[in-house]
């Protein structure tokens, strides 16, 4: 039997037998034949987009109806698996293309039959004081759930992790794997839309009870659906599955719940999943589920740790806990600015709640109202922060990342207090969102030892699988430009994660994570190994969605990011738009660093429509253009806070305007003074600008001694081995020019382009003894980015 296995369904492609696992029980629906065959299609090619005529040629005869036919065939099936058109969770149409199938397919698993717990369980294996009957899962497939963000660019997830549970006496040893509790989010069971917030929001709050009441180490409901893309398993996953996943990670077991409706109450019904195979169940009736998370933290806590001394269960505004819940949910699919309102709320019915107070903060850090959050943060109780290291952790993160987007100089200092903090709390969430910072900065700083250091640190926390690997590591970079200049990391590996990227797209487009798709996107703008045309659409739809999320932080630096990739077709005039808007949201702001960055860009944009692109097709110079780039970097030059990278840059594009203008000697000036602070700061990509640019006028000059002398043995830039071949050439040695291109050749592929090999003909031809005329070479401003880039 060929069964297939995805979300919450499982296909029978013998029968056309499709089974949806609900919470409540299991639905069986035959589909028609042919519906059938397109779904067995689908499913055996999972990612590709199948175009019409494939399908056609595939499943039906030839006939004047069958076009019509698959239409409504892919309307079926989408109605089968509740499934639409406008925002797809498996099947996505391509207009005028054809469709894909966007969910990850599990290869078949053998059915594990539901746990049934005897009539009489052992007290170690039953629901503690279950308030209504328990609800049996026909087969035990684990609910459905929204995937998590791994790391957003400013995380949220305030979680702290107390340390692990002392160790379990001889009587337990036998029936524990290993301590530890995996949260999953809850699922809306009631048919009603607005209870969609129990799935993050209830969830996050009762693993964040648990955490604080129990000894239990609880992993959260953000991190544990990391760990299921990581394991490249779909949620729901089955308990085999499951299991696997907690032997792995060497939990204890698995929480999975849902809620449901009866008589105007609230049900929690819910399983867990133990890693040696057992399996517990119950359910919890309250009027209200959010203001009873004390009394449901507790109960399972007499169910999980049986004899373990219990606290008192506290109590809470029964509207005050609900709307911090539901703003918890939102902040996680809609973003900040559709939770802020319920922060508000619950801080105004709940005043004392601290960690309100630093979910509202963190919201206004993100909508960018710094003002408030930095006065919100700052003016909680001393004596109450010394009590609570995760409270003190939360709010030096903030004022970290605050300080970070500021470009304040106490930014490193409030993060590493932050960490110092998290690691006292053992806030496991809060310890990945300060290493993320603090990574943030050392890839800005360049500092790639650090930065690698730091990936490790966060994959030890997150986990070692390849998958998150490249994730996490993607992350750093989400809503922030690949680099202020030219250089880049050597370990940064886009062709590996762009297939990841693609991934998470698609998981995040199905769960409506609308932060997470758009940090998503621009993650895909910024891989140079991606399609031109792919990065483009990308870059525009996360402008678009930053827009709509109310964050101009991140969209400011979206706008960089758009301006800096419409500069390496020399676009300058169309860049300028995206810069200016920029520069305007960082004034606004009071983002110091990031509006020297957008000044910078900004000069860059003037002197790209000055510089002389004829060789490219396009204009001759422009010198009012020039003279308002020298002005703008001279200007730049005289501001606190300018960058050393970025005071090396300037040198080296006032070095182009200069050479373009014909003044050699000024031009060298800058040169020098660019290459060396390119020394000083290591940064070996822009070094090798230098050289070639000086050898560029030496070429020209015609002392091809002294380009050879500015050359290295070994070029790593396409210009400075064609400057360098050329150099030979002209001093009788064609045999060395063809070695140098060679050798160029076989370093870097990417960047050999079709008059190379035309350039290594005449060579050739030379070397032969025959009469060759070469035109002048390409000038050095001519190339932005030295790499794959387009």
């Amino acid at each position: 039997m060929a069964c297939y296995q995805f979300a919450a369904f499982t296909f029978d492609a013998d029968t056309g037998q499709l089974l949806h696992q609900t919470p409540s029980g299991q639905t069986e629906t035959y589909l028609r034949h042919k519906v059938s065959q397109l779904l067995t299609y689908l499913l055996t090619h999972p990612d590709q987009v199948l175009a019409k005529d494939t399908l056609l040629e595939a499943l039906w005869d030839h006939s004047e109806y069958r076009e019509n036919s698959l239409t409504q065939s892919i309307r079926e099936l989408r109605k089968a698996l509740g499934d639409s058109a406008q925002n797809p969770q498996f099947i996505r149409t391509f207009p005028q293309r054809g469709y894909q199938w966007i969910c990850p397919v599990l290869a078949p698993e053998p059915q594990e039959p539901a746990t049934q717990p005897p009539a009489h369980p052992p007290a170690e294996k039953q629901a503690t004081t279950p308030v209504a009957p328990a609800r049996r899962f026909s087969r035990p497939l684990l609910l459905s759930g929204l995937f998590a963000a791994l790391l957003l660019v400013a995380g949220f997830w305030l979680v702290h992790h107390p340390g692990p549970l002392p160790a379990p006496d001889a009587q337990q040893e036998t029936a524990r794997h290993s301590t530890g509790l995996v949260v999953f989010p809850m699922i809306n069971d009631t048919g009603k839309a607005e209870f969609d917030w129990v799935q993050l929001g209830l969830a996050d709050m009762l693993s964040v009870q648990l955490n604080q009441s129990s000894t239990l180490t609880v992993i959260p409901p953000a991190l544990a659906k990391a760990w299921l893309l990581d394991a490249e398993l779909s949620w729901p996953a089955l308990p085999a599955q499951i299991r696997t996943l907690l032997r792995q990670r060497g939990y204890e077991a698995a929480l999975f719940s849902s809620v449901r409706l009866h008589n105007k109450q609230q049900v929690l019904t819910f399983q867990v999943i133990y890693a040696d195979g057992r399996t517990q169940q119950g359910s919890m009736t309250y009027p209200q589920l959010a203001a009873a998370m004390h009394s449901v933290s507790h109960q399972l806590q007499r169910l999980l740790q049986p004899g373990q001394p219990q606290e008192k269960p506290q109590s809470s505004p029964a509207i005050a806990v609900q709307t911090l819940a539901q703003g918890r949910s939102l902040l996680q699919t809609q973003g900040a600015q559709a939770a802020r309102k319920y922060f508000e709320a619950a801080h105004i019915l709940e005043p004392e709640n601290l960690w309100t107070q630093i979910q509202l903060a963190g919201t206004e850090v993100l909508l960018g109202q710094w003002q408030q959050a930095s006065h919100r943060l700052q003016s909680l109780p001393d004596a109450q922060r010394h009590k609570d290291p995760a409270l003190s952790a939360a709010q030096h993160y903030w004022l970290g990342e605050l300080s970070y987007r500021r470009g304040d100089s106490n930014a490193a200092a409030l993060t590493a207090e932050a960490v110092r903090a998290a690691t006292q709390a053992n806030a496991s969430q809060l310890l990945i969102q300060a290493y993320q910072l603090q990574a943030q900065m050392a890839w800005n700083e360049m500092d790639w030892n650090r930065h690698q250091r730091l990936t490790e640190q966060l994959i030890a926390l997150l986990g070692t699988g390849q998958a998150l690997r490249q994730d996490a590591d993607q992350q750093f970079y989400l809503g922030r430009p690949a680099s202020v200049g030219l250089e880049r990391s050597p370990g940064n590996d886009l062709a590996a994660n762009q297939v990841r990227l693609f991934k998470a797209l698609n998981f995040y487009r199905q769960l409506n994570d609308r932060p997470r798709e758009a940090a998503t996107l621009l993650a895909i703008a910024q891989n140079d190994q991606i399609e031109p045309p792919i990065r483009e659409s990308s870059l525009s739809d996360a402008i678009a969605l930053y827009r709509e999320l109310g964050q101009p932080y991140e969209l400011a630096l979206a706008l960089i990011y758009q301006g800096f990739y419409l500069m390496q077709t020399h676009q300058g005039d169309a860049a300028e738009g995206y810069f200016a808007e920029a520069r305007t949201l960082a004034e606004q702001l009071g983002a110091q660093r990031l509006l020297l960055d957008s000044e910078f860009y900004l000069a860059f944009a003037a002197m790209d429509q000055g510089l002389d692109l004829q060789w490219l097709g396009k204009h001759p110079q422009q010198s009012h253009h020039l003279a308002r780039a020298d002005q703008a970097f001279t200007a730049l030059l005289k501001k606190e806070g300018v960058s050393p990278l970025l005071q090396a840059n300037i040198a080296l594009f006032q070095g182009w305007i200069a050479t373009d203008q014909h003044q050699t000697e000024l031009a060298m000036q800058h040169l020098e003074r660019a290459g060396r602070m390119a020394k000083d700061l290591n940064l070996p990509l822009t070094q090798s600008y230098v050289r070639y640019s000086k050898m560029r006028i030496h070429l020209e000059q015609g002392d091809y001694a002294a380009a050879l002398a500015e050359g290295t043995s070994r070029s790593i830039t396409r210009l400075e081995a064609i400057y360098t071949a050329r150099a030979h050439y002209e001093l009788g040695h064609p045999e060395r020019a063809l070695t140098t291109l060679a050798q160029f050749q076989a370093d870097f592929p990417e960047q050999w382009l079709p008059e190379d090999s035309q350039r290594q003909q005449q060579y050739q031809q030379a070397l032969a003894g025959k009469a060759v005329a070469l035109p002048a070479e390409p000038k050095a401003h001519l190339v932005y980015c030295e790499s794959s880039w387009l």
